[in-house]
């Protein structure tokens, strides 16, 4: 029998392909991960899907991608292996804080492709139950990550203690959270600092800006406010979940445009881009998007990029604001201001990575180089295609995206 698939696609994140069939009741494997003697695939038998390839971003830093695939919760009926909804899985696996702006590869069902753009999320579920060594509860609809209880302990040190996780989709967890509820207290995770903010239920878009502000405290984007733990399970007042919506891609390679001057046409196919003007002191270019016959279809100012935009760590990477700022998008076409540097990510000073693969103290760094002299330079794209999560794959429709934050 058919069963419908699990895409998963992990970039800091995880796609999956889940279709159940109509008038199918078999249990799905959502939220489920493989029974712990499954069988395996060693990555050498099958080189060519398995193994780890080293794909270049725009500036030629390798990136590690590797895809594979996965059979779980399957069982064996009159000979023949039944694979429950969602029970297979194909999976691209990518390197963790990839940035959007700097073409990063990345491969679907062995094609490869170029992340461009993602859309955040939070979202929140108010007042649920969560029992204990049962189900997770997704906190929206099927697919979405969801809410599992594993551990309580009421003895120790006097106080009521409850283990919770979130779980994706593609049965992998995330980071395990406690709480612990003092006599007669009420208790909220340290992580909740969103909590009494939000007075919203369901998908939250764009999330509150304190939920990537700070790209130190990851779980501050997963927080829990719990009224009571029982051993039957955790009563919870509200609970809150980084998610993505969407996500861009292209399957071409970028015109790069560089050294723009104030005037000048750069020609993409049947469109053009006009340079209307450049600050380089700014950090600013406007830019305007053409048909054929030289009408105005969209227009914009990019940036500002200035070092400043470089030195708050991840601003980039974590702000769709600044994200936005650097591109005009219009239809499958996006047009983008050619940012220099990979910022890294982690504690310590502020480094920043080039266009050769070395890690630059921000101090030595004296130029953003994507202005010179009154001319910007300009990546464009003209064949974006955006997928929506939870939704069926548009180049086989039994496959439907799922992601996972990791």
């Amino acid at each position: 029998m058919e069963k419908r698939v699990l895409l998963s696609v992990f970039l800091s994140m995880a796609f999956l392909l889940a279709f159940p069939l109509a008038g199918y009741t078999e249990e799905s494997a959502h939220y489920k991960i493989p029974s712990p003697d499954a069988s395996f695939v060693d990555p050498a038998e099958m080189p060519k899907l398995l193994s780890p390839k080293l794909l270049p971003n725009r500036h030629g830093i390798k990136r590690g991608i590797t895809e594979g695939f996965m059979i779980r919760q399957s069982s064996i009926t009159d000979g023949k292996i039944v694979i429950p909804p969602a029970g297979l899985i194909y999976f691209t696996f990518g390197g963790e804080y990839f940035s959007n702006l700097n073409g990063e590869p990345f491969v679907i069902a062995g094609k490869e492709a170029i992340w461009i753009e993602k859309q955040e999320a939070v979202l929140v579920k108010k007042d649920l139950t969560v029992p204990l060594h049962k189900p997770p509860l997704p906190l929206g609809e099927e697919g979405t990550i969801a809410l599992a209880h594993t551990y309580f302990n009421d003895r120790y040190m006097g106080v009521r203690r409850a283990d919770f996780k979130y779980v994706f989709a593609n049965g992998y967890t995330t980071w395990g959270l406690s709480t612990i509820i003092p006599s007669g207290g009420y208790a909220r995770t340290r992580s909740a600092i969103a909590w009494g903010n939000l007075q919203a239920e369901g998908m939250i878009i764009p999330p509150p800006y304190q939920f990537f502000g700070d790209p130190f405290d990851a779980s501050s984007s997963y927080y829990i406010a719990v009224d009571s733990v029982t051993p039957q399970g955790i009563k919870v007042t509200e609970a809150g979940a980084a998610e993505i919506v969407w996500f861009k891609i292209s399957y071409k390679k970028p015109i790069v445009a560089d050294d723009v001057a104030a005037g000048q046409i750069v020609p993409i196919d049947t469109y053009k881009v006009k340079v209307l003007s450049v600050d380089s002191n700014l950090g600013t270019a406007d830019i305007v998007l053409l048909d054929s016959n030289g009408k105005v279809l969209a227009e914009k100012t990019l940036g500002p990029l200035t070092l400043e935009t470089y030195k708050v760590k991840n601003l980039i990477e974590h702000s769709m604001v600044t994200r936005r700022s650097m591109g005009l998008d219009y239809e499958n076409i996006r047009i983008q201001l050619n940012t220099k540097f990979d910022p890294v990510w982690g504690p310590g000073p502020v480094k920043l990575m080039n266009e050769a693969g070395d890690f630059v103290p921000l101090p030595q760094v004296n130029e953003v180089s994507t202005f010179h002299g009154g001319t910007v330079d300009l990546i464009i794209y003209d064949d974006v295609q955006k997928m929506e999560l939870r939704r069926p794959w548009r180049e086989d429709p039994r496959f439907v995206f799922q992601t996972a934050y990791i």
